[in-house]
């Protein structure tokens, strides 16, 4: 995780704000929250899926990571998105209220990154689908947030 905090995600931040961002651009975006004890900003990269005005994040390993915790209950984050800053809401979906949510959100996230079904033991068919049974029994313990983008960003 040090390698990851300390070298990665600060030199994949770096690519995202510069003119170079479309190296990353269609799989990676940088997500600004505020901390709720602290109150301090922080911005780090993550993997989306986009389904029009909602966006996707689905923290891999979260049990090693307290990030994800400070959107429960929502609130405002800033997206650097495509070279864009966007606003929106963002919140952690909870298993009971937002069961639809988790399924439709985490089954468009593994469609855009199928090698991580593994981790979360959904099969590939060999049609290349995802198996539905596997996403329904795996959206039981995953974490999704879901950005909702503010009307005013496409104006």
């Amino acid at each position: 995780m040090w390698f990851m905090n300390k070298i990665v995600n600060p030199f994949v931040s770096l690519v995202l704000r510069s003119p170079l961002h479309g190296l990353m651009r269609t799989t990676v975006l940088l997500i600004t929250y505020r901390g709720r004890k602290s109150g301090k900003e922080y911005t780090l990269p993550v993997q989306y899926a986009q389904d029009g005005e909602h966006i996707y994040i689905v923290p891999g390993f979260p049990e090693k990571k307290t990030w994800w915790r400070n959107l429960k209950g929502g609130m405002a984050v800033q997206l650097t998105l495509k070279g864009k800053i966007l606003s929106g809401e963002g919140i952690l979906l909870d298993h009971e209220a937002d069961g639809e949510k988790i399924i439709k959100g985490f089954g468009l996230y593994l469609q855009q990154f199928p090698s991580l079904a593994i981790y979360h033991n959904v099969r590939i068919e060999a049609d290349g689908r995802l198996n539905t049974d596997d996403i329904l029994n795996a959206s039981t313990t995953v974490k999704v947030i879901e950005v909702k983008l503010n009307a005013r960003n496409s104006k």
